[in-house]
């Protein structure tokens, strides 16, 4: 017998002795009783995709993945379910994809997947008043009320200034929110995103007395068929959910009091794994009998037989080589599609790097950069990219398209690619000659950098980082990026090279974010010493606090020991860079840097006529909160020039 007709057979037995013992198991209940991990579901709440083919049914389907996650999908948004409270409320996490470098429980109201319109559009959910929300870049201040002294926010631990505004649902008079509306209700006020906390009702001594999430009211609607109510139960209605109801059990029973739940019952209620009456172990749902485990038992031990075979049979295969799931041929359709960027032949590229010229050469992280010239003119830098792998193919296709994405006036485009011959990608990138930022420090160009030019310059890469950040794809923090890497066109408008970011992306966590922040002071620190210094942090910052400026500013800015600008904004820009190089102590965030930079030149403004930055241009003052929820397409309009 041949390994598959082998294989067939222990598949066929499989498949025969489940249906002969499939009539000896009860049906399949979807009226509650299933678990996820410590989680025992309700009625109606369900996992089972065949539970109610009708609509109202499949609103309760859940999904347990195999770490005991609870989700609750809700259209494009997903919402991770932490408890059921005796109230008929759900407790929901909505974590989200994208956080806040700042606020980790910020979530944005005009994004797609925004947890706030998913659960207005919810028919058997609302919010209910337990919830304490901070609303960001509010246009009417007149929202803020009192009562969040317990909900964290952007700021240093140890009780720092919180940003954006309060506003507990309990204590709303009912002229901007009351009871039976959504949290859209805030958008219409001009708020550009929220955080939601819940009272901590068991906290014990010593934790936090909120917890991150949204407490939604569940109900079922009036007439359908889940309304039905068990004998001994009784039809309450909902409080927030318009035409919800709920079945409750009378005074000395426990269960849902749904008909097709657990129904009611004397004796004590099965949650939280107490027991039932009479002393016998509580349990519900599929496999709560004796005879059902045991099925369970032998599917489970048949399961494992069939797998081990399988895998024996296939250990004795011959082994073939693993075709690449992406044919290298298909590349230049795939990157059309995907980045609609123009395809070059491997001849113009030559031609415009003069042959891959070496002496125009930048090693790189990935591969080798070439400066060239088309023939129209259009200067580009020229990016090298191996794929050995089918793995690095992969890498290297999803980082493009997530390239094509990038749009913001202080990062240089991607112009378009050229597959090569040689298991390599050619990706052309925006390129310029007006030299680099440590060129013009250097004074290898000829014209000095003035005060000004170097703080709209400081401004420029803070906004950039902050785009970078905050994109709605896949968030970058760059937090190696260095002056040879940030190049001046014509008017000194900084602009990162992009080749830059033609490499893995780095996901969030607090201390990535806090590495960009590092990074960035060692740059500000270049940009007014005019060289870069190993330690900064021993070499510049005991003269910053003594107050020494000119001994550590770049001397081509003084005119004989007078400073370039007044001497306070001098201080508070070397003061901020020193602040950035302690990020990793202090918490310092991009958010917060580039708030700071900003109120430091806006403060000084008067001081001088020779102020080179349109801040009416750049920022207003709440777009820095606003930048989280602005999609890549429009973020780089409310950014400065």
């Amino acid at each position: 017998m041949s390994p598959m007709s082998l294989f067939q057979v222990i598949l066929f037995l499989l498949f025969a002795t489940s249906a002969a013992l499939a009539g000896d198991v009860d049906p399949i209940s979807c009226g509650g009783g299933e678990r996820c991990g410590d989680l025992l579901l309700p009625f109606p709440f369900h996992l089972n995709s065949s539970c109610g083919s009708g609509t109202n049914s499949s609103h309760f389907r859940l999904s347990c993945d195999r770490n005991a996650t609870l989700t609750l999908p809700l259209g494009s948004a997903f919402f991770r379910v932490l408890e059921f409270l005796p109230s008929g409320s759900l407790l929901l996490d909505y974590a989200p994809a994208s956080p806040s470098p700042c606020d980790p429980a910020y979530a944005a109201f005009s994004r797609p997947s925004s947890p706030a319109a998913a659960l207005d559009a919810a028919p058997f959910l609302a919010v209910t008043p337990a919830n304490v929300l901070r609303l960001y870049a509010c246009e009417d201040s007149s929202l803020c009320r009192a009562g969040c002294d317990d909900v964290a926010a952007c700021g240093r631990a140890g009780g720092a200034a919180k940003s954006g505004c309060c506003y507990p649902l309990a204590l709303s008079d009912g002229s901007v929110w009351k009871p039976g509306e959504g949290l859209g209700v805030f958008a219409e006020f001009g708020c550009r995103g929220f955080a939601s906390w819940v009272k901590n009702r068991s906290a014990a001594a010593g934790e936090p007395g909120v917890l991150r999430g949204i407490e939604v009211e569940w109900a079922v609607p009036r007439g359908s068929e889940i309304a039905t109510c068990a004998d001994g139960a009784v039809l309450v209605n909902a409080t927030a959910v318009r035409g919800g109801v709920r079945c409750s059990c009378a005074a000395g029973l426990t269960g849902d009091g749904f008909a097709q739940g657990t129904g009611c019952s004397k004796g004590t209620s099965c949650s939280n794994g107490a027991q039932a009456s009479g002393g016998r172990e509580c349990c519900q749902g599929k496999f709560c009998s004796k005879k059902a485990v045991a099925l369970a038992g032998f599917f489970v031990s048949l399961f494992f037989l069939a797998a081990a075979v399988s895998f024996w049979l296939f250990l004795r295969q011959p082994s073939k080589d693993i075709p690449w799931d992406v044919d290298p041929s298909c590349i230049p359709k795939i990157l059309g599609r995907v980045c609609h960027a123009r395809q070059f032949t491997y001849e113009q590229l030559d031609e415009a790097t003069r042959r891959f010229d070496s002496e125009k050469t930048v090693d790189v992280v990935d591969g080798t950069v070439h400066a060239g010239v088309l023939d129209d003119g259009t200067v580009v830098a020229v990016q090298r990219i191996g794929y050995e792998s089918r793995e690095k193919l992969r890498l290297v296709l999803d980082r493009v398209e997530l390239l094509s994405e990038v749009s913001h006036r202080n990062i240089a485009r991607v112009v378009g690619f050229c597959p090569d011959s040689s298991n390599a990608l050619l990706l052309v990138h925006e390129h310029f000659t007006g030299g680099t930022l440590e060129d013009h420090l250097r004074q290898v160009r000829g014209r000095v950098l003035s005060w000004y030019h170097r703080v709209n310059i400081a401004i420029e890469l803070a906004s950039s980082l902050m785009y970078l950040q905050a994109h709605e794809t896949a968030p970058t923090f760059l937090h190696d990026l260095k002056s040879n890497e940030i190049f001046m066109d014509a008017d000194f408008t900084a602009k990162i090279a992009g080749y830059k970011l033609a490499k893995p992306v780095a996901y969030y966590s607090s201390s990535h974010d806090q590495d960009v922040v590092c990074n960035f002071g060692h740059i500000l620190i270049e940009l007014l010493t005019g060289m870069r210094h190993q330690h900064p942090f021993d070499s510049v910052a005991p003269k910053v606090r003594e107050g020494r400026l000119h001994e550590v500013i770049d001397p081509t800015l003084l005119t004989g020991k007078q400073l370039p600008a007044p001497n306070e904004e001098v201080r508070k820009v070397f003061e901020l860079a020193v602040t950035c190089l302690l990020s990793a102590e202090n918490g310092m965030c991009m958010l917060g840097v580039a708030k700071e930079l900003m109120q430091i030149v806006r403060n000084n403004v008067g001081s001088s006529s020779k102020i080179e930055i349109s801040l009416e241009d750049t920022f207003s003052s709440s777009s820095l909160l606003q930048m989280i929820s602005m999609s890549p397409d429009s973020l780089h309009h409310h950014l400065p020039s």
